[in-house]
């Protein structure tokens, strides 16, 4: 059913953290077709852009509200919305035994639902129609919740460790939505095998917003790469200062420039010096949005080289990745998730298996395959993964 006002709630963990630029961006994009957004975030971010803050405005962090807030809400909505109130407290005590009352997972659901009684006030405060969101695991949690109280549906958005790390209720979840949206075929095969109904699974991307800029760079006979990511296991940052080390070992001029920061910093900085790179390897921290560009447009190849973690998890697909391909550098990355959906090799890129050091540098000095890849990665990108094209496919979802 068509909506009758374009007025919807968009809740995710932390809007708007530069971590989590999709969610920002389709906001944006929502807003410039008419949308009324009400921004509820979860937490309350620390890595911001002033800019994008300005932009977007108030945004409500639900956990500042804290826990006599949501149980005075609960009170509310079941003296206002007594039949909602009523079914999601079945539906938390179901989901209580379902998820085992050893597993301190269970007891977080309690908390959750007093703060969707919350969210639920507030979507109803603000006229929302929709609740959309962002992750399939506590916002999810909040949302279900939120919806059964106020009678307002919702769809979701899946990514990466939300399904496959931090997977709980899944099926419940995507019972219980609109839709269960998520960012990739390898996703949505997963979901499938675990149980979930293909009709109720759709693939929208994380569109990115830029024009081709694949200007002239600089010659130079030195190998420039790049790399940007939070500074965590899943993200390669280890095997890509292996990579560099082995093409020192044999000669090659090369740098590498690392953006980003987190808590394997310290451990990415002793593998350098390990490896005498500190004369080629730099670490520049954490770039604001807007600088982004101007820093990748430095360099010839941005590396990627993203695997599982100790914990299962891994990337979705990754929107640097877009970014650098739509900035009109060679991208190359691993094969695993949703990524060889975007960097398709040979045609779009060029991958290795990940935690492969040897394959990386090989890959990296393959300069001129990686030359005659670039347009074709801009238009693979522009057509399947715009941000116009998706926000099309999420608007239709809205509205079905």
């Amino acid at each position: 059913m068509a909506l009758k006002e374009k007025n919807i709630a968009y809740l995710a963990p932390a809007i708007p953290a530069l971590s989590e630029t999709f969610v920002y961006n389709e906001i944006f994009a929502l807003r410039e077709r008419g949308y009324k957004i009400f921004p509820l975030s979860i937490h309350k971010p620390t890595d911001v852009s002033e800019s994008v803050r300005e932009k977007m405005g108030p945004v409500h962090y639900l956990y500042k509200d804290g826990v006599i807030i949501f149980i005075i809400a609960f009170f509310q909505c079941l003296f206002s919305r007594p039949v909602g109130t009523v079914k999601a407290l079945g539906l938390l005590i179901s989901d209580f035994f379902q998820v085992g009352v050893f597993n301190l997972s269970a007891y977080k659901l309690i908390y959750q639902f007093f703060a969707a009684c919350r969210a639920a006030r507030l979507f109803i405060k603000n006229g929302s129609n929709h609740v959309h969101v962002h992750f399939a695991n506590v916002p999810c949690q909040v949302a279900m919740y939120a919806s059964a109280i106020s009678n307002i549906p919702f769809t979701v958005t899946s990514h990466a460790n939300d399904i496959f790390e931090h997977g709980l209720l899944l099926k419940r979840k995507a019972e219980r939505a609109k839709y269960f949206v998520t960012i990739s075929d390898f996703n949505r095969r997963f979901l499938m095998e675990i149980g979930l109904l293909a009709a109720k699974i759709r693939i929208v991307r994380c569109g990115v917003d830029l024009k081709y800029e694949g200007a002239e760079k600089e010659t130079s006979n030195k190998i420039r790469l790049c790399s940007l990511g939070r500074l965590v296991e899943k993200k390669g940052m280890l095997t890509l200062i292996d990579a560099v080390a082995i093409l020192k070992e044999k000669g090659k001029a090369v740098s590498l420039s690392i953006a980003g920061d987190g808590p394997e910093r310290e451990q990415i900085e002793n593998r350098i010096n390990e490896k005498n790179l500190s004369d080629c390897v730099e670490m520049i921290g954490a770039l604001d949005n807007k600088d982004v560009g101007p820093w990748m447009a430095k360099h010839d190849i941005f590396v990627l080289a993203c695997q599982k973690d100790r914990n299962g998890d891994m990337d979705g697909i990754p929107v640097v990745l877009m970014e650098a391909m739509m900035l009109g550098l060679s991208v190359i990355s691993t094969r695993i998730s949703g990524i060889p959906e975007l960097v398709i090799n040979g045609e779009t890129g060029l991958l290795v298996e990940p935690k492969d050091p040897e394959a990386l540098a090989d890959a990296i000095l393959k300069r001129d395959i990686q030359q005659s890849l670039i347009d074709n990665a801009a238009k693979h990108v522009l057509s399947e993964f715009g941000r116009d094209v998706n926000i099309d496919r999420l608007e239709t979802l809205f509205n079905e």
